[in-house]
């Protein structure tokens, strides 16, 4: 037992006033003349042992009556049966990921957290303090009502979220909560992917951990784990490679646009793997961003049963290449158009791009590279002011430093991208490449398109991109930077072309929740649904909505966002408890499967009940009890009260 008020106790001295009233009490006698004198002093010598048992036991009455009530002021609190609970701290994490949208017997996994979750809330007291934190990122608190009202509204999220994050936070709230006793309750599915393959040690200290992961019957899932499109560009025909998973046979359908492409099944017979892959070779037949996707028939897992993809359908972009480029951009330019991947420039129209030396002066869009001769940064600095570039050449340097993607922090708790995918959707960089000479790159003081950084060698800027050109401080040869040597070069050199200068556009993927660097090419995301969503800095959210969404700069068109939920969450074997019984976490922890005890074992785990009420009733009935006894309800008949006789004052009569 514990008192959360243990300075009342020390109003425990009152019970010493029923015993100084009890031993300071006057014995009244009356004086009686009779004669008979030796027949009442016989009486009274029978009955002094009974009046003896009878005023001790008031006495016990009236000290265990104030003694109760001294033990109801200072708030007792005990594992038996009791009524209400102490003041807690009180943080319910909620499970809202996709795998949540699973449906068992009837109901989703999420509904029934949400059910047990509000059986939890219905016990909160006007002492308590309470929060409820989502996987998906919300914090909600308030009192009972509006928390109860809350948690009905939530719908589970198509991302993974981050579950330990939020159960981060709820430790910081529940310890800032004092002297409140601090309570975590986690409730959710039990996927393992749901937390870090490795979570950093969460110490729990004095916080109580109460886990509620229902035991469920797994059910059966079949999911589209992946789908891509081949090449970057149509022009107009490809390919989309699907991969399924699948427990029985599965139909299964592609569409591009509200086009169907393919329709088929896919069987279990013949092999015991999980997974197929389906490949479909298709001729658009529009052009443009085109959204495709394709799903299987609905099951009892709803949130992977269907999943995007978009496509570019256009000529591949022209491009013309200048002598002065090098021989190894030229080289690789001519790999581009061999492939398809770009076109040369046969007309001279304005959406060619020109890869030249940066003391060419060139209009339109164009890759501009530094001189390989420092004598040339002169005129090379004049066609840069010529073409309105605000950035100019500095002083050569002479230097081994490395080449490093200029990126930003992403926000607590979620993933980024670090760089611009290409448009096939792939992470390409030549980050890590050496350079040994390079020319400082300096932001003069025009105002307009400033630029943005794309890459920085030895801490400084590198290479630059702004609305119709993109400017590197380095030749690119193997006597100035080891660049044209790496694999990522081509691809490079073709995100760079295509996607930045040319009209490819940004071609985005991400699951929700995630953060995808932008580099500013972007500043709103228009969602499927029509609503526009403003982009801030150089990185956006992806959204929670599945689908291909259109990416917007200046009231155009940029390019689109795939976002699908991550293919992980589809592992219904996954489920569980076995990661929260792991040691990367230290603290007492209580695993409650049954929702129904869910309430009980929460607060019990907050140091037990209150039994302030049962001590104030027990107080109650002992002073009714007192009452009863000092009027001789419970007294025989040979117990009535009889004269008090002093021997020296009875006279007999003679």
């Amino acid at each position: 037992m514990t008192f959360l008020a243990p300075l009342f106790l020390s109003l425990a001295v009152l019970a010493g006033v029923p015993l100084l009233v009890h031993l300071l009490r006057r014995r009244v006698t009356r004086t009686v003349e009779f004669p008979a004198v030796r027949f009442l002093q016989q009486s009274q010598r029978e009955h002094d042992r009974e009046r003896l048992v009878r005023n001790r036991l008031l006495l016990l009455l009236r000290l265990l009556a104030v003694l109760a009530l001294v033990a109801a002021v200072a708030r007792p609190v005990a594992n038996i049966g009791g009524a209400g609970h102490p003041p807690v701290a009180l943080a319910m994490v909620l499970d809202a990921s996709m795998s949540t949208r699973a449906v068992v017997d009837g109901r989703s996994v999420f509904a029934r957290l949400q059910e047990a979750a509000r059986a939890v809330v219905a016990q909160l007291g006007p002492e308590d303090r309470a929060w409820v934190l989502t996987s998906s990122g919300a914090v909600i608190t308030g009192d009972a009502p509006t928390l109860d009202a809350a948690i009905g509204a939530l719908t589970p999220s198509h991302g993974r979220g981050d579950l330990d994050g939020a159960l981060r936070r709820a430790q910081r709230l529940v310890v800032n909560g004092a002297p409140r006793t601090p309570v975590i309750t986690v409730l959710s599915d039990g996927q393992a992917n749901a937390l870090p393959s490795s979570p950093a040690t969460l110490d729990l200290a004095e916080t109580a951990l109460v886990v509620h992961i229902p035991a469920l019957t797994l059910p059966s899932n079949h999911a589209v784990l992946d789908v891509t499109a081949t090449p970057d560009r149509w022009a107009p025909s490809g390919r989309v490679t699907a991969r399924l998973q699948r427990e029985a046979p599965v139909a299964w359908r592609a569409l591009l646009g509200e086009r169907t492409l393919a329709r088929g099944t896919a069987s279990t017979s013949g092999d015991d793997v999980a997974t197929r892959d389906v490949q479909i070779d298709a001729v658009a037949a529009d052009t443009g961003w085109l959204a495709g996707r394709v799903e299987l028939d609905p099951d009892d897992f709803p949130g992977d049963d269907a999943r995007h993809f978009a496509v570019r359908v256009a000529p591949a972009t022209p491009v013309r290449v200048d002598a002065s480029a090098g021989p190894f951009v030229r080289a690789a330019l001519e790999t581009l158009v061999d492939e398809g991947r770009l076109r040369r420039d046969l007309t001279g129209g304005a959406e060619v791009v020109s890869v030249v030396d940066a003391t060419q002066s060139v209009t339109g869009r164009a890759v501009r590279l530094a001189p390989t001769n420092a004598l040339q940064l002169v005129a090379a600095n004049r066609a840069l002011e010529r073409a309105g570039i605000p950035w100019r050449f500095g002083a050569p340097m002479r230097d081994s430093v490395t080449v490093q993607d200029r990126t930003n922090e992403a926000p607590a708790g979620r993933e980024r991208i670090d760089a611009v995918p290409s448009p096939g959707g792939a992470r390409v960089s030549i980050n890590g490449a050496t350079v040994t000479l390079r020319y400082r790159l300096t932001r003069t003081g025009a105002t307009g398109d400033t630029g943005r950084v794309l890459l920085e060698a030895g801490g400084t800027p590198w290479v630059v991109a702004g609305r119709d050109y993109v400017l590197v401080g380095s030749p690119l040869v193997p006597e100035a930077t080891s660049a044209p040597l790496q694999g990522g070069f081509v691809p490079w050199l073709r995100d760079v072309i295509s996607a930045r200068l040319g009209d490819d556009g940004l071609l985005l993927h991400g699951a929700p929740g995630d953060t995808i660097a932008s580099d500013g090419l972007v500043d709103s995301v228009q969602l499927r649904s029509g609503t526009a969503t403003p982009v801030s800095g150089v990185a956006l959210v992806v959204p929670d909505e599945p689908g291909v969404h259109t990416l917007r700069r200046l009231g155009r068109t940029v390019g689109v966002l795939v976002v699908n939920a991550p293919a992980s969450e589809s592992d219904v074997q996954a489920w569980g408890d076995r990661v929260w019984r792991e040691s990367w976490m230290t603290g007492a922890r209580t695993f409650e499967p049954t929702p129904e005890r869910l309430a009980a074992t929460v607060f019990d785990r907050a140091g037990g009940r209150s039994i302030v009420w049962p001590l104030v009733l027990l107080a109650l009935g002992v002073l009714v009890l007192e009452a009863l006894v000092a009027r001789g309800l419970f007294a025989t008949s040979s117990d009535a009260p009889s004269p008090t006789v002093s021997r020296d004052a009875v006279s007999p009569q003679r």
